[in-house]
């Protein structure tokens, strides 16, 4: 059976960086499942999914606009140090928030100034070329 809309697909997958880095891959977990058509993988990789069948093998490269975007300048925010924990006081430092619409957002402090800090709050994979290497396993 090939990968359809509404299709329930299950892959086992390898993300790496340019450098080689493992981002994120099911090679010591289970199988991933999900289904074709409901956004639940990264746009790029579903619409290079369909109609693949068990066993097939996809690699691909996925530029950043495919994956988690471009870095956005203006996801940079400036935060008085007094709005942040101590904790969040220094480079690389992690901050978890809520955005204006109460979604969960993440953070990284790239540099601290004399009363402020400087937040990125691009997604950390942002501006980078996803590797992938994706195995179907199963599709209903």
């Amino acid at each position: 059976m090939k990968i359809a809309e509404n299709s329930t697909v299950t892959i086992d997958y390898t993300m790496t960086l340019d450098n080689g880095e493992v981002v994120d891959s099911t090679k010591d977990t289970d199988p991933l499942t999900y289904t074709q058509g409901e956004g639940e993988l990264i746009a790029g990789i579903e619409k290079r999914m369909t109609g693949l069948t068990n066993g097939d093998t996809l690699e691909v490269i996925l530029p950043p606009e495919e994956g988690f975007g471009d870095v956005d300048p203006e996801a940079f925010i400036e935060i008085p140090k007094t709005d942040l924990p101590p904790e969040a006081l220094q480079v690389d430092a992690q901050l978890q928030g809520e955005g204006p619409q109460g979604q969960a957002i993440e953070g990284r402090v790239v540099e601290l100034k004399e009363t402020s800090a400087l937040v990125d709050f691009n997604h950390p994979l942002a501006g980078k070329n996803l590797h992938f290497t994706v195995t179907v396993v199963d599709v209903k």
